[in-house]
């Protein structure tokens, strides 16, 4: 009995999914309404159950969805009243104010019925159907290709090293380029080092895959493969117009058989997940983004919504989710890699920036450049690109595998060049598994090259390389972006910084006297906060706003960050005439890669000039920055559905209230008390200079002027005629241990004879002793006066005592002339080196080498291991 409906059911989906890899149940969508319920299953699956058990008969269960331990789809009749008051509960965007977004319908009939419900659950997401859009084709007048002999060189070396004989082979410009040389991926030099993509696998999220097709069928990998709108695990193309899948998995394996051409990556994998041929939920969707999740390394989408310029539209939540999980996931931990096309709206004015795929973190967004280098009108542009490839333009088209054994020579959009980088993507993966998908990212920025430098208002970033909204940081160059990945070693992990909602609130009007034509606010991220939240370099930049408006189409808004650089998140869109504004939306930018992210970050709203009835309200806005962290130690797993300005306030007011940290100051008091180690080096002499505290207390008037605080030169003026106080208890006992003082004696009395003789015949007492304190001037500390005490100094080992023989004196002659004042002070000198030891202490503490060591001058928050591209120098391109 304990064997409860819900293991039963999942029992049996999951021996299901053993036989035929997946299985769902068909859905009535004309009968039933269908949603996702979210469970507390952290302790056990108790919730679900007792859910399912007094539920009966109103909400029945359906199966668990794909790839979530704790998500589950259950279905109620349209007829129950209980539809009255389902919608969503923290599901799709969430609120700022408190983290909560409910969309439920509280009425007095049920209200006990929806309490019931929402103390269940953690979160409610309805399931509407829809139909995602493939990314057409571009229609393009065809040319014939006119290749003369001698361009048709490298074509002829490559198949003959390469033994390819593929028909199509020699069409297939955008891997040699015979009309316009230098126009491709520069691929043959990796095949001729025997670089094919072995080992990995591109999943093409479309309409599917012909895997009979004998170009795909070696490649085709059916344990990565699901068909969503048939549920079944063959993806194979059933609509007359399920081509698309075919031809973009054409690009990255086709194999070298003498059909048609091969693949960018011939010897690499791909598996078909079907999701564009018919009505699906965002429960499929998600399912669809992390399929296959042990097998697939690439998720290629040529899909989004429709690039008619009027647009905006996001992911749900689940299917943010799921992407969330495949790049945390994925490829064991390293993470999947999902590549978008931008969109081929362009001749529309659509900017891939309203598309809430391709301006997702977690995808790598690829604009198209045609067979001449030049930007095609189709291909949309905005700060969410990251590269371009080779695609449909100036009259040509990609040529690749086609459904019913057919080859075609009118693939194209940034359909075709989405699945072209993503091949490229399966050779770098092939060199460097070990590469993350934001290793993936940097890679492809630091290794891209710049193109038509003169169009796409290039800027030069933190990184120190070109970026254009058109182009990216440039295109996708095979060889270079595989030799670059070689050597490539792994980023930190990644972290976060979401800033508070700012508040705005300022309005442009339609009163021509109305000055205020562009409304500009300032969010300032300073240095404590970003390492609050263990924030390092920038990676993507994301900002929420919202804005009121009645002619959406109208509005621009432009990003600009503390290092200059300006993304043009919203552009005008002269199609998009809807009143809604923008709520609650997200754009993102990769331009700003590299920065540090401390400074002011400008927002500038803006209304069309061309356009005189339009009114913007801007009402407020959020920064969220995503980039590295400082401590690899410290790092988090992301958690898309948490507020992290929370958090960070949270952590802020925590660091406030925690009066014991501030009061362990003490244990830091120490190392500031000891500056008193000043005092230390004092209190040492002390002890050694215990018999000169007698001395000090009756100093020589002549003498003390000259030397303040010259304790040890104290002791030879009281007691000049007592050289036996060498002898004296609490002396350094170095010289009497070795009898040095009797020799100090000797040399007194020979001393005291010959300054006596002196002062009989010299006539100027000073003067020869106000020249010996210049002589030696040189070794006093700047600051403090010696007078003569550094004589003892130097003559403290026994070669100098000699009176004749001075080691510093320019001239011995001023040795002989010296009279019986200056004799005796010399005498004094010598005889009490013994407590020179006590000036280097005093010199120790002069030099406050604690605080020097305190403050060391170099900046120690520089983070070692960070690879930017101000060193990169590309790799010699080789065909």
């Amino acid at each position: 009995m304990l064997f409860s409906i819900t293991k039963l059911a999942i029992l049996v989906q999951f021996l299901s999914s053993i036989t035929w890899g997946y299985s769902m149940p068909k859905r009535d969508y004309d009968n039933k309404n269908y949603f996702i319920l979210e469970f507390d299953t952290s302790k056990g699956s108790k919730n679900l159950n007792s859910f399912i058990k007094e539920n009966k008969g109103i909400y029945n269960f359906e199966h668990q969805l794909y790839g979530f331990d704790d998500h589950y789809i259950f279905s109620i009749n349209k007829s129950h009243p209980y539809n009255d008051f389902l919608g969503n509960y923290n599901s799709d965007t969430i609120n700022h104010d408190d983290g909560n977004l409910k969309l439920l319908k509280r009425s007095g009939e049920y209200e006990a019925q929806y309490d019931s419900l929402i103390n269940s659950v953690k979160s409610i997401h309805s399931l509407k159907p829809k139909k995602l859009s493939k990314r057409l084709p571009i229609q393009i007048e065809d040319r014939s290709i006119d290749i003369v002999d001698s361009a048709q060189k490298p074509i002829k070396d490559a198949s003959e090293k390469l033994d390819i004989n593929d028909p199509t082979f020699i069409e297939q410009w955008h891997l040699i380029n015979a009309m316009n040389p230098g126009n491709d991926v520069n691929v043959t030099g990796l095949w001729y080092e025997g670089i094919f993509g072995e080992g990995i696998t591109s999943a093409i999220v479309d309409d599917g895959l012909d895997v009979d097709n004998p170009d795909l069928n070696e490649n085709f990998n059916a344990k990565g493969s699901w068909d969503f709108n048939s549920n079944t695990n063959f993806p194979k193309p059933r609509l007359f117009d399920d081509y698309h899948g075919t031809r973009c998995a054409g690009e990255i394996a086709a194999v070298k058989n003498g059909q048609c051409g091969v693949g960018v990556s011939y010897k690499s994998k791909v598996s078909g997940i079907r999701i564009l041929s018919g009505t699906i939920t965002a429960s499929e969707e998600a399912a669809a983004m992390i399929y296959g999740l042990d097998v697939n390394d690439i998720y290629s989408c040529s899909w989004g919504p429709t690039d008619d310029g009027r647009t905006l539209s996001a992911p749900e939540l689940i299917v943010k989710k799921a992407m969330v999980k495949g790049v945390q996931k994925g490829r064991k931990d390293k993470g999947s890699v999902y590549v978008f096309a931008s969109g081929n709206g362009g001749r529309n004015g659509d900017s891939c920036n309203f598309d809430g795929y391709t301006n997702s973190i977690f995808s790598i967004t690829v604009g198209a450049i045609d067979y001449k280098g030049l930007h095609p009108a189709y291909a949309e542009a905005c700060s969410a690109v990251m590269v371009v490839t080779y695609s449909s333009g100036s009259g040509e088209h990609i040529h690749t595998t086609d459904i019913h054994d057919k080859c075609t020579a009118i693939h194209g959009g940034t359909s075709a060049a989405a699945p072209l980088a993503a091949g490229i993507y399966s050779l770098v993966l092939s060199v460097n598994p070990n590469l993350t998908w934001r290793d993936v990212q940097y890679v492809s920025a630091l290794s891209a090259v710049p193109v038509n430098e003169d169009d796409g208002n290039y800027q030069i970033t933190a990184l120190d390389r070109k970026y254009s909204h058109k182009y990216g940081y440039g295109k996708i160059d095979a060889y270079q972006m595989v030799k670059f990945a070689e050597k490539w070693q792994n980023v930190k992990p990644q972290t976060w910084f979401y800033s508070d909602f700012k508040e705005v609130n300022e309005a442009i009007t339609k009163d021509p006297s109305d000055d205020n034509k562009v409304i500009k606010s300032v969010i300032n991220i300073n240095k404590e906060d970003l390492k609050l939240m263990n924030f390092d370099k920038v990676e993507h930049v994301t900002v929420t706003v919202n804005i009121e408006s009645k002619l959406r189409g109208a509005v621009g808004v432009r990003l600009i960050s503390p290092f200059g650089v300006i993304s043009d998140l919203a552009t005008f869109r002269h199609l998009d005439k809807s009143g809604q504004g923008f709520a609650d939306w997200t754009f993102m930018s990769v331009a700003h890669w590299g920065e540090t992210g401390e400074g002011d970050w400008t927002i500038e709203v803006f209304s069309d000039p061309e356009v005189d009835i339009n009114e913007v309200n801007f009402k407020n806005w959020q920064l969220r920055l995503f980039g590295q962290t400082i401590d690899a130690d410290k790092a988090e797993t992301y958690d898309i559905t948490k507020d992290y300005a929370k958090i960070r306030r949270d952590k802020l007011e925590e660091l406030k209230n925690k009066p014991k940290p501030e009061e362990k100051p003490k244990p830091e008091e120490k190392p500031e008390e000891k500056p008193k180690p000043e005092d230390k080096p004092e209190e040492k002499p002390k002890p050694e200079d215990k018999p000169e505290e007698k001395p000090e207390e009756k100093p020589k008037p002549e003498e003390k002027p000259d030397k303040p605080e010259d304790k040890p030169e104290d002791k030879p003026e009281d007691k000049p005629d007592t050289p036996e106080d060498t002898d004296e208890p609490g002396q350094n006992k170095q010289y009497t241990n070795d009898h040095t003082g009797q020799y100090f004696m000797a040399i007194a009395v020979v001393g005291f004879i010959i300054v006596i003789i002196m002062m009989r015949y010299h006539k100027t007492p000073g003067s020869s002793r106000r020249r010996r304190r210049e002589e030696y001037e040189f070794d006093i500390i700047p600051g403090e006066d010696y007078s003569d005490s550094e004589e003892g100094e130097d003559d403290d080992d026994e070669d100098s005592l000699d009176l004749g023989n001075d080691r510093r004196a320019p001239n011995k002659s001023n040795n002989q002339s010296r009279n019986s004042d200056e004799a005796r002070d010399r005498l004094f000198d010598e005889f009490n080196a013994e407590t020179l030891p006590d000036y280097e202490d005093d010199m120790f503490i002069i030099d406050d080498d604690d605080e020097h060591a305190k403050n060391p001058p170099q900046d120690q928050k520089l983070q070692e291991g960070s690879t930017l591209g101000s060193s990169y120098k590309p790799t010699e391109a080789k065909s």
